[in-house]
């Protein structure tokens, strides 16, 4: 009976861990975008499932269960958005620019991504099966088709934030009354011109998406998957593929972005990318450890190079951070830059989280991507914003907005300028260290770990096929059905012929005593 017990235990304590194949969409060759989901290629294959990805960017080490299906060559970026412009200009500021950046961005490298041969000869290919289809949401609606393909549910990852027609895809209206649009840095209460600004940005987001952008992205699919409807008969819209998607987690959270309303299945997943710091290179961590009054790390994120930036606002910097006391580590890409002062570290590769998890930083200077500040926020450490274009400008006022953070434009950055600044930031007030500390409270006090809700979510899908029984039947509804508009139309109508009839009865029983008079008369 002893031995029956120990055995008992033993295989309660057994976790049964069920492989899945699951197919991975990361057409987008964003740098930063792929160092967040490579998080999850990871975490999937350590928990033992088999994951096919379609890449542009290569996972870069060796993962047990990892299949890589290339997009080579990458879509050309750089070309496509040249960083001279991105340093030079300001169109990027403007929010409508910026909403056709994003759906230009889509269609282009969505059709790169098809048109590549190794995705060609993938497509071709009829003898694999998934359980889950995972894709970044960022604007490569088409590929959803690989769903319906594999007849596999959908999960995909925002990994910028919300947007109103993830809302949507979950059958939820998004209030543009309390809710700002994903470009705007406005409070939840706005005023009346705010009001008008969001209605105003978000009507064209939603016309121009539903009648231009999504039938482009539909065309796409039906070309690249135009196969497929001799063997499974007539493809799915790529506006119903969006509605069929199971759950959507987002790089999100309530301490940057203010809360709105949302379903179960719109997960905040904000720092599911944050994992334990490593061990620092041995010259990066004597450089700080040796920092008697702390460390400022410098970096303009993967895309935005510092090594592009034009000449004289580089001897700027160089000069103001030569004036500092405190010691500076500076991401620069490439070994051409000069003068550089004895209390400044150029790296060309710098392990960030690692970097700002370290007690002597006391400053980040960053772009404002969404992954930097979430990571900087995460180690409470203040940031002085330099936005160029997308939801930087955003990530940035909001930050100051919270109160650990301050911003500059960069066609703004002088000698005086950004000295001011960063002296504000490390010295004059400890406001911002404070403020710091207590939103990294905020963003670390969670139910759970960010990804082992991520996880768990995929999990979920998959052994309940897609979770049908999360998703709300508003999903179904058209416009007028779900704001109750034909019923609005409906009481009108009856108000109106009622009206009518009594004016109707009126005037006759009017016309009647006028008669009874005329003929008494």
């Amino acid at each position: 009976m002893k031995i029956l017990a120990i055995l008992a235990v033993i295989v309660a304590s057994l976790q049964v861990v069920h492989s899945s194949k699951i197919l991975f969409l990361a057409p987008f060759n964003g740098p930063s975008h792929w160092f967040m989901l490579k998080h999850f290629i990871r975490e999937l294959t350590e928990r033992g499932h088999e994951v096919t990805c379609l890449t542009a960017l290569k996972f870069g080490a060796k993962l047990d269960n990892y299949t890589e299906v290339l997009i080579e060559p990458p879509y050309p970026l750089q070309a496509s958005f040249p960083l001279s412009e991105l340093y030079n200009s300001q169109s990027y500021s403007s929010d409508f620019n910026n909403l056709f950046l994003y759906w230009r961005l889509g269609l282009a490298t969505s059709r790169h991504g098809f048109e590549t041969a190794n995705v060609q000869n993938f497509l071709k290919r009829d003898d694999l099966h998934f359980d889950l289809v995972v894709s970044e949401q960022f604007f490569q609606e088409s590929w959803l088709m690989f769903a319906h393909k594999y007849n596999a549910p959908i999960v995909t990852i925002s990994t910028y934030g919300y947007s109103d027609f993830m809302d949507r895809a979950m059958g939820l209206l998004t209030s543009w009354s309390c809710v700002p649009h994903m470009l705007l840095d406005y409070e939840s209460k706005m005023n009346f011109f705010q009001r008008v600004y969001n209605v105003v940005l978000s009507t064209v987001d939603y016309l121009v998406r539903e009648y231009y952008y999504l039938p482009q992205m539909n065309k796409m699919a039906k070309e690249f998957f135009g196969g497929l409807e001799k063997k499974q008969g007539f493809l799915p819209s790529v506006q119903s593929l969006e509605k069929s998607i199971s759950v959507i987690l987002i790089n999100s959270h309530p301490t940057l972005a203010k809360p709105r309303p949302k379903m179960i299945t719109l997960v905040d997943i904000a720092g599911a990318h944050i994992r334990p710091p490593k061990p620092l290179p041995h010259e990066m961590k004597r450089f700080m450890d040796e920092a008697k009054h702390g460390v400022i790390y410098f970096s303009l994120g993967a895309y935005m190079q510092s090594s592009a930036m034009p000449v004289e606002k580089r001897l700027i910097l160089l000069k103001v951070f030569s004036k500092l006391k405190q010691r500076v580590i500076w991401k620069f890409e490439t070994d051409q830059i000069e003068n550089v002062p004895d209390n400044v570290m150029i790296t060309k590769w710098a392990p960030q989280n690692d970097i700002l998890a370290h007690e002597k930083v006391v400053l980040f200077i960053s772009h404002g991507g969404q992954f930097g500040t979430f990571e900087s926020m995460y180690h409470g450490v203040p940031t002085l914003f330099i936005p160029f274009f997308g939801d930087q400008h955003r990530n940035a006022i909001r930050a100051v907005r919270s109160g650990y953070a301050a911003k500059i434009l960069f066609a703004d950055i002088t000698e005086e300028s950004i000295h001011a600044l960063i002296l504000e930031l490390t010295e004059s007030n400890r406001q911002y260290y404070r403020r710091a500390k207590e939103i990294s409270f905020l963003f670390r006090d969670t139910i759970a770990n960010p990804m082992n809700e991520s996880i768990f979510w995929m999990e979920y899908v998959i052994r309940h096929k897609g979770a049908p029984h999360l998703k709300f039947n508003g999903v179904n509804y058209s416009v007028v059905e779900y704001l109750l508009l034909d019923l609005i139309a409906c009481v009108l109508l009856g108000v109106v012929i009622v009206i009518g009839v009594v004016r109707l009865f009126c005037r006759r029983k009017a016309n009647k005593t006028s008669d009874k008079q005329k003929k008494y008369e």
